[in-house]
């Protein structure tokens, strides 16, 4: 991963551009930056001229070369060849970028969202094991981008997200960023740091904390890395209200308040409830505790993906039942007291 690679993006766009295009931006850092792109299968309509850019030539196919560049506001332009692989279009990888920043910006890969020009590509943790989502922004290069990106961080809170560069803060998204509790990072500057001084440990912009929070934030026991998926976790309810959460190589215990009066819908209560059950079901709607109940159901999935930061939800619903994804049991002394 090289700065350059920023630098690139900002002037191409994520929406995919001609091969030529990439190398002539990278430069000498294209044999770097190569695996973060990948072919789209189609052919770019245009491409940089080789010696007057940034102007940009439509690109044509010609019976003697695979193509050839135009300048149609120019008839008398001569056209230049171009080998097919030059103009094949290429556009970022987010996969392979996503996984390439992880251990610079020092956060949890997972493929949490695979759609849209801002996704959550991971979970950063704090020295105290609080996590957040970790969002990368990829503009297509089209003039409604900073709209779109304005729209997509209003829905957005509590997060850290990647620019490519520092040209995206404006006062508006500066704004937008205090009141919604996000911290914005510059890749390229943030990068051409570590490359100026490789041995050196670059701390990340303070985050934000919207003053509509309340309570304490739940400390994140399981780490996230390393493709670990919701049926790879275990959670056992043991006594003196507390649990266990395991994963491969992993194993943490969570303690509720030994002031709770642990009911039905507690959530102590719901996970006892599903070991037994294997599944949850809310009330019907109209009945007087459907509210109440769904209510405490959503906080006990928030729970959940708190103290175990993986991406999709923890539950799959299944005509009315909210079936666990993950492996939950009784420890062996409930089992004793309930017989």
């Amino acid at each position: 991963m090289k700065a350059s690679f920023w630098k690139a993006l900002e002037a191409l766009g994520a929406s995919g551009s001609a091969l030529f295009d990439w190398k002539y931006h990278l430069g000498g850092d294209w044999d770097v930056c190569a695996p973060l792109l990948k072919a789209t299968g189609r052919t770019s309509y245009c491409v940089i001229h080789p010696r007057q850019p940034p102007r940009r030539l439509s690109v044509v196919v010609d019976g003697e070369v695979d193509f050839v560049a135009l300048d149609e506001d120019d008839p008398g332009f001569p056209p230049i060849p171009f080998l097919a692989r030059d103009v094949a279009e290429f556009s970022p990888h987010w996969t392979s970028i996503a996984q390439a920043l992880a251990p610079l910006v020092r956060f949890d890969y997972g493929a949490w969202e695979i759609e849209g020009p801002l996704r959550r590509v991971g979970t950063l943790q704090d020295k105290f094991g609080h996590a957040r989502p970790l969002l990368l922004f990829l503009p297509g290069g089209h003039l409604g981008d900073y709209s779109e990106l304005f729209r997509s961080l209003s829905a957005r809170s509590d997060s850290t997200v990647l620019f490519p560069t520092g040209r995206w803060f404006t006062e508006e998204i500066e704004s937008l960023r205090d009141r919604n509790g996000l911290a914005f990072v510059d890749l390229f500057q943030f990068l051409s740091q570590i490359e100026a001084n490789p041995a050196s440990c670059i701390p990340l912009p303070a985050a934000g904390k919207r003053q509509s929070d309340r309570g304490p934030a739940v400390r994140a026991l399981i780490h996230a890395g390393n493709g670990l998926t919701w049926n790879q976790v275990r959670i056992e309810v043991s006594g003196s209200k507390r649990i266990l959460l395991k994963a491969p190589g992993q194993e943490r215990e969570f303690r509720f308040s030994p002031n709770i009066q642990v009911t039905a819908d507690h959530a102590l209560g719901m996970l006892m409830r599903l070991a037994a059950d294997g599944e949850w079901r809310n009330p019907p709607l109209e009945s007087a505790a459907y509210e109440r109940v769904s209510r405490s159901f959503r906080r006990l999935r928030r729970l959940l993906q708190a103290l175990v930061p993986l991406p999709g939800d923890p539950f799959k619903k299944h005509r009315g039942a909210f079936i666990p994804l993950f492996n939950v049991t009784l420890h062996p002394d409930l089992m004793a007291t309930r017989d």
